[in-house]
């Protein structure tokens, strides 16, 4: 019956499936016997976090697959179709966050397999440890006994940094390919499954930590919080508040964050941040990009060197945007 149509509703009936999005699953359905954590230094150079992102096997599902394999004309047409889509697509990823500080990121929407990726919706939604995953103990995520930042700091990173390096695929394989760039990164925070999920009082100790050398004198600094709109919906805000905190800080390029911010601003044009699907903050990668300088106080004999290799790095970084076709610098909304 799908011959019989006429090619141009054919064509219609494969873009749709190409753009088929999955549903979001719930916690209960997790099985680690289903998911690997990826702990390569190469995916990610984020301490402490690598065996706490729980990622699908495989991490990639392609919904084209069934129409490639109905016989040689079908596959064809598919493939053009798929061919055809010369903007780039949007993509969807599910990320749940729960109360042990792990990482459940599931792919609901990958059109294609490309380098250049359009809009990036993440949702993030918050919950308890089900039953049937609770005797997986791993210590505190809000504490270490090592040096440097706490492994909740690090998770959110580990997995933005792996994406960024490998798109929606999960591989054991080192890439130099330069990884997968990204128009406009959506980070949505939803309400909580339910009251009493994260401990506040360590947020807001990271807050006091970070603040002043994590935001840049211009940009917003307002850490008033919605106590009227339920606790649920006050701990997505805190959760947002802290990753913004995050992202901050390693865009800042400081001393101790820079191997880790330049990724970002190589391959992401631009980021929002969301809280139940409204805009809560736009982070203006292109101004912040702009207005970068090197200011790191480091001995004299080190000093011109290490400002030499930034001015270096920021220039090739400014070809490889433009090239992206990023946006450029705008006032921030």
């Amino acid at each position: 019956m799908l011959l019989s149509l006429p090619q141009e509703l054919r064509d219609h009936i494969f873009t749709l499936v190409c753009l088929d999005a999955r549903s979001e699953p719930q916690p209960s359905t997790y099985r680690r016997e289903c998911r690997r954590t990826c702990e390569r230094q190469s995916y990610s150079i984020a301490p402490l976090a690598r065996d706490r992102v729980w990622f699908e096997r495989p991490s990639f599902r392609n919904p084209l697959l069934p129409l490639l394999l109905v016989n040689r004309q079908v596959h064809r047409e598919a493939r053009d179709a798929l061919r055809r889509m010369n903007r780039p697509p949007n993509y969807a990823i599910d990320i749940a966050f729960l109360k042990d500080g792990t990482l459940w990121p599931t792919w609901l929407s990958v059109p294609k397999l490309q380098r250049s990726l359009g809009n990036v919706y993440a949702q993030f939604r918050i919950f308890d440890v089900p039953e049937h995953l609770q005797p997986h103990a791993m210590g505190d995520p809000y504490c270490s006994d090592k040096p440097g930042p706490p492994p909740i700091v690090w998770l959110f990173y580990h997995l933005l940094a792996g994406f960024l390096r490998n798109g929606p695929v999960v591989s054991d394989r080192d890439s130099d390919s330069g990884g997968f760039t990204v128009q406009n990164l959506i980070l949505d925070f939803l309400p909580a499954s339910e009251k009493g999920i994260l401990p506040f009082a360590s947020f807001i100790q990271y807050f006091k930590e970070v603040e002043d050398m994590a935001a840049p004198p211009d940009l917003e600094n307002d850490w008033t919080l919605g106590q009227d709109e339920g606790e649920s919906l006050l701990a997505a805000e805190y959760l947002a508040h802290f990753v913004r905190a995050l992202l901050l800080r390693v865009l800042n390029l400081g001393v101790s964050t820079i191997k880790y911010g330049k990724i970002i601003y190589e391959n992401v044009g631009d980021i929002e941040i969301r809280v139940d699907g409204r805009l809560k903050w736009h982070l203006d990668i292109p101004k912040m990009f702009s207005s970068l300088s090197f200011d790191h106080e480091i001995h004299t004999s080190h000093r011109l060197k290490r400002e030499q290799m930034f001015a270096h790095w920021k220039e090739l970084t400014l070809v490889k945007r433009l090239k992206a076709g990023f946006p450029t610098e705008c006032t921030s909304s």
